[in-house]
Parts: C-alpha cells; sequence; structure tokens
C-alpha cells in the first residue's frame, strides 16, 4: 500500500495543526510524515513543529519502525542520530525514544537476566 503525499493531503478548511496531525497519524502516517506536514501546509516554526508532534507517540514509533525496517544492523547511537536528524530532536530525547521502541518489541523472557557461565559459584 503507498500512502500519498502530504502535500496532496491539506488540512480541512478551520482544521487545527492538532487535530490535522491526529487525522493523519489515524490514517497511518509516521511522525516525518506529520512533520513534513506540518511545515508545508502550516508554516509552523521548529519549535511548533517539534510540540505539536509530542502529542503523537504512535506516529514516532511508525517512524521508528521504518528506520529499523530499512536498515535492521542500525546501532543504536546511528538510529537515536537518525531519527534526532529526521525529527527535529535533541539526541538525548531521540535516545529516549530509540530505547522506547526497544523495549516495546521486547517479550517477557528478553527481559530475564541469564547467569553466565561460573557466576553461581562465585556467589556462593
Amino acid at each position: 500500500m503507498t500512502l500519498p503525499s502530504y502535500k496532496t493531503l491539506p488540512p480541512a478548511k478551520g482544521e487545527s495543526n492538532v487535530a490535522y496531525c491526529r487525522r493523519l497519524e489515524a490514517a497511518g502516517h509516521d511522525a516525518l510524515f506529520l512533520r513534513n506536514a506540518l511545515t508545508f501546509h502550516f508554516q509552523l516554526p521548529q519549535d511548533g513543529i517539534k510540540h505539536c508532534l509530542d502529542q503523537f507517540p504512535e506516529a514516532r514509533f511508525r517512524h521508528i519502525d521504518t528506520l529499523t525496517k530499512l536498515h535492521p544492523t542500525r546501532s543504536a547511537y546511528a538510529l537515536a542520530d537518525k531519527l534526532a536528524v529526521n525529527l527535529g530532536l535533541p539526541l538525548a530525547e531521540a535516545k529516549d525514544w530509540a530505547l522506547a521502541h526497544d523495549s516495546s518489541k521486547m517479550n517477557a523472557q528478553q527481559y530475564q537476566v541469564q547467569p553466565t557461565h561460573g557466576t553461581a559459584a562465585k556467589l556462593q
């Protein structure tokens, strides 16, 4: 399924930027799409865009999914760096989003700490 360009999806008459983003997120678009659409249709400053996008975590997780599918072997730092550049986030905040994404994809067994060889004997 190919999603349309943000240029062909203008906001409805009188629609606020938050309502517009809510509609785009519900349609399955990611945060980069929302950012580009806000820039194109509302000419918001970067701070305004960041404030607006903070309200749409699903769209951010979709963008992280896209980045990890494009480059599955990307390091955590490289993922955070790319996320920071694409979405205009500070690197520390992008790292938090990348970590939140990773932890949301783990199952319960991945959280369990496995003892290393000889550790049990050393503890006794």
